[in-house]
């Protein structure tokens, strides 16, 4: 670990955060599978995941040195770039509520110097310059291959290390269940005590437009207060999510590129304009409202296109999309949308606890019957004519759009180098 050491004096990082890692394979130093460790930090990779992510541009590159170099004062702690690194390189510091990361030791680099944790290796694992590498051929054990060509490359000491070999012959027979049990859990970036606001701010997002687009097609009224109170609350659990809420006007400043900054610019744009709408009652002002809002729909679910899926599916049966549409088509009460949107759900969400419970995942039965009676039981009663108010209905639909948004939340999770190497183990 002299590395993360000489990272961790060189820029005075916090006991709470290493901008440099080292990760290691069988940890529990089984003798019948290779023992390894992988020292990586920020590759400052040709075309940047954070960089291009980020939704308030705290993130720039060095024309000198190529190196990605994350701007603090800009950062407003979204964290969104901790979700968009392969290589988890950004890391978030609780203490000050903003992201961090490797410098590349530019300042080093500008004196002539080695960057510090090459300087501190004391086994020349780590080294500094220029190298040909085949990028095809190339492959270090628990390094992400995600095409986004790392401008720094990592290279094997050993021709062996790009496919590690049981040389042990002698070694006792692996029992991998067993050896799985004992390797070490690593903390998810992605989880529902954490991500509780975003359930409900999505939800919100889902409600809000669904609502305004009946009331533009004369199904459903438009109440100002209401409607405002709850597009207060949206905005309300949104900011939970940063860090720094008085930097939270940053959010949009990366429409080119960032999904994030899309979400917020057009959803602040449809709350806008609906409330302009409401109030003058001009229709083309809905309808501009409409069009912004089906955008921050599409946005939402782009969000999360970095996120990996327990089940390994594409499609989840609580997207934010689906379930504005399962909403608009009660306030319409147009009854083949209802039972094509039911019928979409139905067969996505028992298609995912399926492919769950065959990967002997935790797929929560009792709880997956609750959320189907909740998306049948409403059209059931329907269709039977019997008299209720239709916000009952609603209320039934959304709380099996709680379970299932929270559920997308518990079954996702971010690439990580650890993640890559736990898979690899569980390959040999």
């Amino acid at each position: 670990m002299a590395c993360v050491v000489g990272c961790s004096i060189e820029n005075g990082t916090s006991l709470q955060v290493n901008w440099r890692e080292v990760n290691c394979h069988n940890k529990i130093k089984h003798p019948g599978l290779p023992v390894f460790h992988f020292s990586l930090a920020c590759n400052h990779c040709e075309e940047a995941p954070c960089m291009k992510n980020c939704p308030a541009l705290a993130y720039t590159r060095d024309k000198e040195t190529g190196a990605v170099i994350h701007h603090a004062e800009a950062c407003i702690g979204c964290k969104y770039c901790t979700w968009a690194c392969p290589y988890d390189a950004p890391k978030f510091n609780p203490s000050t509520q903003i992201v961090e990361k490797c410098n590349f030791c530019i300042d080093r680099i500008s004196e002539g110097k080695q960057p510090a944790c090459v300087e501190a290796c004391p086994v020349g694992a780590l080294s500094f310059g220029q190298e040909d590498v085949d990028e095809k051929n190339h492959l270090t054990p628990g390094f992400v291959n995600r095409g986004i060509k790392p401008a720094i490359q990592l290279i094997p000491l050993r021709e062996a290390h790009r496919k590690p070999q049981i040389e042990n012959t002698d070694a006792p027979e692996i029992d991998l269940k067993k050896v799985e049990s004992y390797l070490p859990r690593t903390e998810s970036k992605i989880s529902l005590d954490k991500e509780w606001t975003l359930v409900l701010f999505t939800l919100a997002v889902a409600g809000l437009v669904s609502w305004q687009a009946a009331h533009l097609f004369g199904k459903a009224d438009l109440p100002l207060i209401p409607f405002a109170l709850i597009s207060v609350l949206a905005i309300a659990l949104t900011s939970l999510h940063i860090g720094k809420k008085l930097r939270m006007w940053r959010f949009i400043l990366n429409l080119k590129g960032s999904w994030l900054s899309r979400e917020i610019f057009s959803f602040s744009a449809f709350l806008g304009l609906s409330g302009l709408q409401i109030i003058t009652e001009n229709r083309m002002i809905g309808y501009a409202a409409l069009a912004f809002g089906l955008f921050s729909l599409i946005s939402v679910d782009r969000v999360y296109k970095f996120l990996k899926r327990k089940d390994e599916l594409v499609f989840h049966s609580g997207m934010v999309s689906l379930t504005a549409i399962l909403l608009f088509a009660w306030l319409t009460e147009i009854s083949i949308l209802i039972e094509l949107t039911l019928l979409a759900k139905g067969c996505l969400y028992m298609w995912r606890k399926g492919a769950l419970k065959k990967q002997t995942l935790a797929w929560f039965p009792v709880l997956s019957v609750f959320r189907i009676l909740c998306l049948l039981l409403p059209y059931i009663l329907w269709d039977m004519h019997i008299s209720m108010p239709l916000a009952v209905y609603l209320l039934i639909v959304m709380m099996g759009e709680l379970i299932d948004r929270s559920e997308f939340y518990y079954e996702s999770d971010v690439i990580t180098p650890k993640d890559e190497l736990r898979m690899m183990h569980q390959e040999l």
